[in-house]
């Protein structure tokens, strides 16, 4: 007589079958690695016998469920009683993800520790790590500010019902194809680096670590927008002497002296603004701006020190602020440069680019104007002064009879720019500036000339002008 659906099939009851059932039931909880793969050859034969699909392992204590596929796939669920009110889930992927680990994780969720967040709660956290980086002064505030915009675009992209978990790599795709649609390439770029490193970030927090944002092909937002390149535009040194000349019209010695003291040193814009009185030596001969330490930032971008030497002219822009701060009360005495309507802050940066356009003579920026640069597109930024920094030492250099590699080298020492030395611990080991003070010695020869070359420039100018 032929068996019915409701009759159970007879058990095999061979060695083979016998022996990896005897293996299966040996494995009690809590389960260690050892046990996922004596319980891995097993479910292989055990399944393989009754011709079933998985067989699963519990640990009720930790909300665990353990899912064996006849293929020796390990996938790891957490999954709880009826009466706690609470959705299972799938955590992960064993051996990928520890036995530890995912018992942690649903216990969490059992505790109420770890919810749906959303999207929008994500970033919150994302954007309060950063900021406790800047307390431990790992990160500047300018850098926080300039991720923190961009966090702002991300959120803009989820509503706040999107859970973080359940982001799909569909959804990010869609978003990338939207901001590529709607902004700017080099925005693009910058919105899809930092949609990375949120991911990675919140994944093993959030998503049990899987980071979607990773399996977005790195090309897939470059393939698709013209890559932004640095400006081709320059000045020259009539146009940099006539700014000279012209900031003498502003009303505020601070914005005189701070555009003026800009193109002596060609340094960038932020150290102008966080110059401090402590960096310039008593005797006004140097400027040393500090490096990086552990606990606290460098005042410079490759966060190394930096010696700048004090030429006349430079001398002569730190006396006049010194005796402005000796005869105001109530100013800010710890920054050189001070904001004219709020001295007891420095200077703000962002003041100087403005400064640089409205001083700047016509048709003092050079070259060819194109679509997709970075900055210097519009007019003579901030950027311009650092330029002819480095173009003008090159050539003011080669007019006292060093060689064209020395004059490279040297705009390099006066730039402060990365010199990638063949000898990575040339500077834990090489102490032969601090004993022979020979690169002081070319810095202030090629600011000299530098300065020089200015102010001659500027006195034929002012001399035409009668």
């Amino acid at each position: 007589m032929p068996r019915t659906v409701t009759q159970n099939l007879k058990k095999p009851n061979n060695d083979v079958f016998l022996t990896a059932l005897d293996s299966w039931e040996s494995c009690k909880p809590p389960y260690t690695s050892s046990h996922m793969r004596v319980c891995v050859t097993a479910a292989k034969t055990i399944l393989a016998h009754l011709g079933q699909p998985r067989r699963s392992k519990y640990e009720k204590d930790s909300y665990l469920r353990i899912d064996f596929s006849k293929a020796g796939k390990v996938t790891l669920y957490a999954e709880f009683p009826k009466k706690m009110g609470l959705k299972g889930k799938k955590l992960g992927e064993w051996p990928e993800l520890a036995i530890p680990i995912a018992r942690e994780k649903a216990l969490e969720m059992a505790g109420g520790e770890l919810t749906s967040d959303s999207v929008h709660s994500v970033l919150e956290a994302y954007t309060a790590n950063l900021a406790a980086k800047v307390q431990r002064q790992k990160l500047g505030q300018n850098s926080f500010d300039t991720y923190a915009c961009r966090v702002k675009q991300i959120q803009l992209a989820f509503s706040g019902r999107d859970t973080f978990s359940d982001v799909t790599f569909n959804k990010l795709i869609c978003v990338l194809d939207s901001w590529i649609a709607t902004k700017s390439n080099n925005h693009v770029l910058e919105l899809f680096a930092e949609l990375r490193r949120v991911w990675k970030f919140a994944a093993p927090l959030y998503c049990n670590g899987r980071d979607v944002a990773a399996g977005v092909p790195d090309d897939y937002v470059s393939s698709r927008v013209q890559k932004p390149a640095p400006t081709r535009l320059f000045t020259d040194i009539e146009s940099i002497a006539t700014l000279w000349l012209n900031v003498a019209a502003c009303t505020s010695p601070h914005q005189k002296n701070a555009v003026r003291f800009m193109i002596l040193t060609g340094v960038r814009p932020i150290n102008i603004e966080n110059l401090k009185w402590e960096y310039v030596s008593d005797d006004m001969r140097e400027i040393v701006y500090p490096a990086g330490v552990i606990g606290m930032r460098g005042a410079m971008k490759t966060q190394k020190e930096f010696r700048l030497p004090v030429t006349t002219a430079m001398k002569k822009i730190l006396e006049e602020q010194k005796d402005w701060r000796d005869s105001v009360e109530g100013c800010n005495k710890d920054f050189v440069f001070l904001q004219p309507r709020n001295p007891k802050q420095p200077f703000a940066k962002r003041s100087l680019d403005k400064l640089v356009k409205t001083y700047s003579p016509e048709n003092a920026v050079k070259g060819i104007r194109h679509d997709g640069t970075v900055k210097g597109r519009e007019g003579a930024f901030n950027t311009m002064c650092r330029k002819f920094m480095k173009s003008n030492v090159i050539a003011q250099m080669r007019a006292k009879g060093y060689s064209r590699s020395d004059t490279r080298e040297i705009s390099l020492l006066c730039m402060h720019h990365s010199d990638k030395r063949p000898d990575p611990m040339a500077e834990h080991y090489d102490f032969s500036d601090e004993i022979l003070q020979e690169e002081m010695a070319l810095k202030r020869t090629a600011f000299e000339a530098h300065e020089a070359s200015i102010l001659t420039q500027a006195a034929l100018i002012r001399k035409k002008r009668g």
